[in-house]
């Protein structure tokens, strides 16, 4: 009985900290320069309607993400590319690698990190 208290901080130590960390987000792009993003959602159905609210309802391309981050690269030809990475810098890498294949002059549109 003496344990009981101990578990019971400790599972409220941990339990607000593993919620925070499962978290939902998504990148979307489309024509015109349109953009969207989301982040720390609880669902990926929310996520992704949160982004394609932040585009208001015209991005063509939206891709969600858990716990890490994305980002969204467009060419000047539209052609794009996406990426998740553990950091903003690893994600847009490797979304403008994947750009690249498919286009010249890559920029990246949009990024977000959850999680």
């Amino acid at each position: 009985m003496t344990h009981f208290p101990k578990l019971i901080a400790f599972l409220a130590f941990l339990l607000p900290g593993a919620a925070l960390a499962q978290q939902w987000g998504a990148v979307g792009i489309g024509p015109g320069g349109a953009y969207g993003y989301a982040h720390d959602w609880n669902t990926e159905r929310q996520a992704y309607g949160s982004a394609a609210r932040g585009c208001e309802w015209d991005c063509t391309e939206i891709r969600t993400f858990f716990n890490t981050c994305a980002a969204m690269a467009v060419a000047s030809n539209g052609g794009w590319g996406w990426g998740t990475g553990a950091s903003r810098g690893a994600a847009e890498s490797r979304a403008m690698g994947y750009c690249r294949q498919y286009g010249n002059g890559c920029r990246v549109r949009v990024w977000a990190c959850s999680g």
